[in-house]
């Protein structure tokens, strides 16, 4: 398990050291004694009340969401926050495939990429008759016995 994951832990304890036992009492025995089992035993966060002026990991704060959307609020309003991180969640998802939907990458690169034309014209070949050719041949001869 990554080391953050182990430090938010310790910290998630710290904070449940801190909280009233009625409050305590809801979260499940067994999901106490996973974080404490997981948790970084070397690290020791200085966790002290209010919370709000404490600089928490994210990992932490997380967690804590967690636990009070699913432990610690009425079942009215653990639908409600369950609706609302659904809806988060979708939108991310559609934000998502927007951006990186293979129709619009290949559009967006075709857009992105200036062309340059240049200007191409036919270069008229005339082919030379047989009487011209056979003059630049012999000059060709007397050319190079002449050097």
């Amino acid at each position: 398990m990554k080391v953050e994951y182990k430090q938010a832990f310790s910290e998630v304890d710290a904070i449940m050291c801190l909280m009233p036992t009625e409050l305590l009492n809801k979260i499940p025995k067994e999901f106490i004694q996973i974080i404490r089992q997981e948790k970084d035993m070397a690290y020791n966060p200085n966790i002290t009340e209010p919370f709000e002026e404490q600089k928490l990991m994210d990992e932490t704060i997380i967690i804590l969401g967690l636990i009070y959307r699913d432990f610690l609020t009425s079942a009215e309003e653990r639908k409600k926050l369950q609706l609302e991180d659904a809806e988060e969640l979708r939108k991310v998802q559609e934000e998502l495939k927007e951006k990186y939907n293979p129709e619009n990458v290949f559009k967006n690169r075709n857009t992105n990429i200036k062309r340059t034309e240049e200007k191409k014209d036919l270069i008229k070949y005339e082919e030379k008759n047989w009487i011209k050719k056979l003059f630049d041949k012999i000059k060709k001869i007397f050319k190079k016995y002449n050097h």
